[in-house]
């Protein structure tokens, strides 16, 4: 269980203890505590980490002793024999050559070893490097989207000790007292906490993970799309002919993309989403806490390995008839929706008299795909 946050000695649970004991009510009790955390631990700033593992030395790299077993005598012209075979004192030229074979064998296996070990640090550099360019691209974002109040900036920032809440049951958000306010059933009841939209806190309403999902969308709602780019994309192209267009959440096609790298080319339209896809699930991965919000959003068990293991019954992004309808088809987790085809999925509404068109499919099997990628 994660630690809970601890303030000059008091515990949040004591804190709330001390307040029911007193007899203020439950509700408002939560309220109070909600606004000691936010009072004494406020926010932190964002700390990076990088999900891929590089360690400083691989032992399976390393390379083993050589000790060479072909060593050479001159010989002397009349006096030496020169045979094949091996007699005493003379170990002839079967043995040597076959000596020579083993050094030789040695080497290459080395060798071999050496290029392979290369080629898997370049697939961890690889992932290393994209990390750190999602992240510079998520702060150039963010800083992008600084609005500018009367007086002094306001900037956007993490919530502090996200990890060491014991968040229990992530109910939603509502307005309390004029603000948003996001409420969670935990074991000390329901807590009132002020509401920061970050990747993890809003994954199941917020935009930054369901820019793939919106992407498939569009593209199944405008046949023009695969018919402009029926092989590779080149993004540059692909943003000047859509790029102003608007897609279901208000948002233009060409600020979802700016997650990918410029100048880039994919094989294909779907190969272009799960890049999209991939990015949007890595910029969770790298946010300290992030992962820990998502799975109490989505109900997901610490001990479940991956979220594509996830009861679909608790994605929200899905309307409640098309998870049942999904569930009795045998589509029982977030992983089994994103291995789905929009066209099966859309079947599946059909049978089960449920409206439903193949934007909706599309954009259900391209989040659950980015969700799949979390963890």
């Amino acid at each position: 269980m994660a630690s809970e946050i601890n303030y000059d000695g008091m515990t949040v649970t004591e804190l709330y203890e001390v307040f029911t004991k007193h007899g203020i009510p439950p509700s408002d009790a939560s309220v109070l505590v909600s606004s000691w955390i936010y009072e004494n631990v406020g926010t932190a700033k964002r700390v990076f980490s990088y999900a891929e593992s590089f360690p400083a030395v691989e032992p399976g790299c390393a390379p083993p002793p050589f000790a060479r077993t072909f060593a050479h005598t001159d010989w002397v012209d009349g006096e030496d024999v020169v045979q094949a075979g091996q007699t005493p004192g003379e170990q002839g030229f079967n043995e040597r050559f076959h000596r020579i074979e083993h050094d030789l064998d040695h080497l290459g296996t080395d060798v071999a070893k050496a290029f392979a070990c290369m080629a898997a640090m370049r697939v961890s550099l690889r992932r290393l490097l994209d990390e750190i360019r999602t992240e510079i691209n998520r702060l150039h974002s963010t800083v992008h989207e600084n609005k500018i109040a009367p007086g002094p900036y306001t900037f956007e920032q993490i919530p502090n000790y996200i990890g060491a809440l014991d968040f229990g049951k992530y109910m939603g958000t509502t307005m309390f007292l004029d603000k948003k306010v996001s409420i969670w059933q935990t074991k000390a009841g329901t807590i009132v906490l002020p509401a920061v939209e970050t990747l993890g806190v809003d994954v199941i309403a917020g935009p930054k993970v369901r820019g793939a999902a919106q992407l498939a969308r569009y593209a199944a709602e405008h046949g023009d799309v695969r018919q402009r780019f029926p092989r590779e994309v080149k993004l540059d192209e692909f943003i000047r002919l859509f790029g102003d267009d608007e897609m279901a959440d208000g948002r233009l096609i060409r600020d979802v993309l700016k997650v990918l790298p410029a100048n880039t080319s994919y094989q294909s339209v779907d190969a272009m989403l799960a890049e999209v896809s991939e990015r949007e699930a890595v910029i969770v991965r790298t946010t300290v806490g992030a992962q820990s919000a998502v799975s109490a959003a989505l109900g997901i068990e610490a001990e479940l390995e991956n979220v594509a293991d996830a009861d679909i019954a608790m994605l929200a992004g899905v309307p409640t008839k098309a998870r049942a309808a999904l569930a009795r088809a045998g589509i029982s987790t977030l992983g089994k929706l994103a291995e789905t085809q929009p066209e099966q999925v859309l079947g599946i509404m059909k049978e089960a008299g449920i409206r439903a068109d193949v934007g909706d499919a599309a954009e259900w099997t391209g989040y659950a795909q980015t969700l799949s990628k979390l963890r």
